[in-house]
């Protein structure tokens, strides 16, 4: 067959397949054809309508859920009970002076780790601060206070007690990455971190870790510092964690690639509450604050939400709700019908624990050269860890920082520091903060979730983090690993998935 091949516009002809000849005018044609025809087929596979979206709770996990379902083009609206976005995280300046400021919620982040988070902190261009209070901690055991050095001595580890296959590992190694000596065998086992069962394992929830490391040469030192509890014959502790969520935590860790002990720890500069404040910059008036919700009633083609705004019910219908409040706020909204029995277990049965955040002013670093570090571990549960925060604010006073119990006044706090404070020096503390959640923040009260008891893994997990019908959940204790913002971010992202899929 002949095939025309002339250089003209008038006489360019295309050579179809089957040996037809095409002008360049029945070209067109087929290619319009064409067009229409891919139009059509990308309209087929295109994704779905816009879904309606409302989020409960307004911390760092709710606002990156709305984030990402804002920019995946869905129709979004959150609520948040209180005054103020951000829940857990929260950055505090009043009453400290002279520009210092303190995160008396989330406190830090990890690189490696963290990754949907740094991926907001990069994507928003915020300011990081490298953190040193996990440097050159000075730990406090039995009333005798330890440097790093001191605790990898092998003297002093075999004054504790260790044998001498845990003293190699841990002079290798570290004191704090002890763990990894027993459970390594144990972790190799696991292939998906959200899914702990059927790995040979199952029965360890039902066990201390103590007794699934019986015969592994553990010294009493060794059983004492990984709190490693044993059964007595012919009885269970009554109780404790349950071993195979504590060895599946260590294996999730381990396929992230991270340290037991993460000693890189960053932070905002200016605070941490940047992050969830730059969430909610961008999603501008889809954030609506002073809104609680009351009841969430969901349906087969939808979801009906009812809260409360200037002591008026409103009612809000969406496809989908998403919960990001703990499990300890839960109760205040009632959802008709009731939960799923596994889902109800789960809810009621996790447990999140709470503490407040303490500070203290100073008029300078008056531990400078007198003890080895002001990272200090006190076994006081006054104020169990120190640290100096916002150190770059200059000027000579000072701001420490730590962790107490749920509720103590500033008198008991000072007094606990002055107990325990290892150095010689006058301390000169001029103010005391005591920030305590269940007073001052009542609907964002609940850190970190405990872990799961004797035979609770099985009864909770995955019941917990999965969504029932229409409603989701998303925050910190809607993960597997539960790392304050990071399981926020991550199971916001998990569950913004689902839904664009859906």
């Amino acid at each position: 067959m002949n095939i025309h091949a002339g250089n003209s516009p008038a006489s360019s002809s295309l050579a179809a397949p089957s040996g037809i000849i095409f002008t360049r005018r029945k070209a067109l044609r087929s290619g319009a054809l064409l067009v229409a025809g891919l139009t059509v087929a990308k309209a087929a596979v295109a994704p779905p309508r816009a879904q309606r979206v409302v989020i409960v709770g307004g911390g760092i996990g709710g606002l990156c859920c709305a984030y990402e379902l804002m920019e995946r083009g869905h129709d979004v609206t959150l609520l948040e009970a209180s005054r103020r976005t951000g829940g857990h995280v929260k950055t505090i300046r009043d009453p400290l002076p002279d520009g210092l400021y303190a995160d008396v919620g989330a406190e830090h982040f990890t690189n490696p780790g963290y990754d949907d988070y740094r991926r907001y902190v990069e994507k928003f261009d915020l300011p990081v601060l490298p953190w040193a209070r996990r440097q050159q901690m000075y730990k406090r055991i039995d009333g005798r206070w330890f440097t790093e050095e001191q605790l990898a001595d092998k003297a002093v580890l075999g004054g504790f007690g260790f044998n001498a296959r845990e003293i190699d590992y841990i002079r290798e190694h570290g004191f704090r990455e002890l763990p990894t000596l027993y459970l390594a065998p144990y972790l190799a086992k696991f292939r998906d971190e959200y899914q702990p069962f059927g790995v040979g394992l199952d029965e360890c929830d039902h066990l201390p870790l103590g007794d699934v490391l019986a015969d592994a040469g553990l010294s009493a030192a060794a059983v004492r510092f990984l709190s490693a509890q044993r059964s007595r014959p012919n009885e269970k502790p009554a109780a404790g964690s349950s071993a195979l969520f504590r060895i599946w935590q260590a294996a999730i860790v381990k396929m992230r690639g991270l340290p037991v002990f993460k000693r890189e720890v960053f932070h905002l500069k200016g605070g941490n509450q940047r992050l969830p404040d730059a969430f909610a910059e961008r999603l501008g008036e889809r954030v609506r604050r002073n809104c609680e919700a009351t009841a969430i009633h969901r349906g087969d083609t939808s979801v009906t939400v009812r809260f409360k705004q200037a002591d008026a019910e409103h009612t809000l219908t969406a496809d989908h709700a998403v919960l990001c409040v703990s499990p300890l706020v839960l109760p205040r909204i009632q959802i008709t019908p009731a939960w799923p029995e596994a889902k109800a277990y789960a809810l009621q049965n996790t447990s999140m624990n709470m503490q407040s955040r303490v500070l203290l002013v100073t008029r300078d670093a008056f531990w400078k050269e007198d003890v080895p570090s002001i990272n200090l571990e006190t076994a006081d549960p006054k104020m169990y860890f120190v640290c100096e925060t916002a150190s770059e604010v200059p000027g000579p006073r000072r701001l420490l920082m730590g962790s107490g119990s749920p509720a103590q006044t500033p008198e008991e706090t000072i007094a606990a520091f002055r107990k325990f404070y290892p150095g010689k020096k006058p301390d000169t503390i001029e103010q005391c903060i005591v920030h305590q959640w269940w007073k001052e923040e009542p609907l964002a009260f609940g850190c970190e979730r405990n872990p799961f008891p004797f035979g609770q893994l099985a009864k909770i997990w995955p019941h917990l983090i999965e969504p029932v019908g229409r409603i989701h959940f998303a925050g910190a204790a809607y993960d597997n690993l539960p790392w304050g913002q990071d399981a926020a971010t991550r199971s916001a992202n998990r569950v913004a998935r689902q839904i664009h899929a859906s």
